[in-house]
């Protein structure tokens, strides 16, 4: 099978791209090599490729503390569009939604499918997210898979365990400007939940793909603590707890019944170990 993967120069995308490589041919062409926004090159990919199947990771926005481009909603929603017309009818998309179409800037408690569209986002980044859903809604197929949090090999040094991590093995305290409870999602769980989704179809277009057991930052915290021989003192700024940002993921187990999450203990663990490798690497 030739699976097209997109935006394998990110976080998902390269782990996606190391856990399928030895299953499937993956043509990853990066961002400078195909522009998803240029319908001319799109065209001409799959005139020059045979693709059987599409795993959609690019995307531009929805970066921390970074402002969305004024045409992040035409720029995402372009992407999609010429994906599904040059594709062949036969093959099949996987792409990511995320909790942000829910309308982050509120609490999300273990919110579900159904909520899609009831509220709208007020960053560009939610709202490009949400249209996408409506495509994929009236289609048979798109597979959206929504993406609250996710963590593990090769995450930006920012992302919140890797810098918990990163403080704890150079002896630092680990600072918390808000605490906040979030669903974090190993790599290598996303990772199995998306080679089901090749081999399987879904019974359900859209699906929140989110752990079961949901953890502050200041747990986090902890448990890397726990992990290392080091105590990191825990400074939270703000004592107020900011919006929670979870989702049910009810769907996803009616799917994929046998589905067993990596604990956040063993997630860590794990995430430490190749931070402490890479660490050394440098030294």
């Amino acid at each position: 099978m030739n699976i097209l993967l997109t935006g394998s120069g990110g976080f998902i995308g390269k782990n996606l791209k190391t856990w399928l490589n030895e299953k499937y041919n993956l043509l990853t062409p990066r961002s400078y090599e195909l522009d998803l926004c240029d319908e001319n090159a799109v065209e001409q990919y799959f005139a020059e490729h045979d693709i059987n199947f599409i795993i959609h990771c690019g995307s531009t926005g929805g970066a921390r503390d970074i402002q969305d481009k004024d045409t992040t909603v035409d720029d995402n929603l372009a992407m999609v569009k010429n994906l599904i017309k040059y594709k062949d009818e036969d093959v099949r998309i996987i792409l990511f939604g995320s909790g942000a179409m829910y309308g982050k800037d509120r609490p999300l408690h273990k919110v579900d499918e159904t909520e899609i569209g009831k509220y709208i986002p007020k960053d560009l980044y939610g709202q490009s997210k949400l249209e996408i859903s409506k495509i994929v809604d009236n289609r048979n197929d798109m597979l959206m898979l929504n993406i609250f949090a996710c963590y593990g090999y090769g995450e930006k040094d920012s992302r919140f365990p890797s810098y918990a991590i990163n403080q704890n093995l150079t002896h630092k305290s680990i600072e918390i400007n808000q605490n906040v409870i979030f669903d974090y999602l190993f790599v290598g769980d996303m990772s199995k939940i998306i080679e089901y989704f090749i081999e399987h179809k879904p019974k359900d277009k859209i699906i929140n793909i989110t752990p079961t057991n949901s953890i502050s930052l200041n747990e986090i915290a902890q448990i890397v603590n726990d992990i290392s021989d080091y105590e990191s003192e825990i400074i939270i700024k703000n004592p107020v707890m900011n919006n929670e940002y979870t989702g049910n993921n009810a769907l996803l187990l009616n799917n994929m019944p046998s589905l067993e999450f990596t604990s956040m203990k063993e997630g860590l663990k794990s995430l430490y170990m190749y931070n402490k490798n890479k660490i050394k690497e440098k030294e």
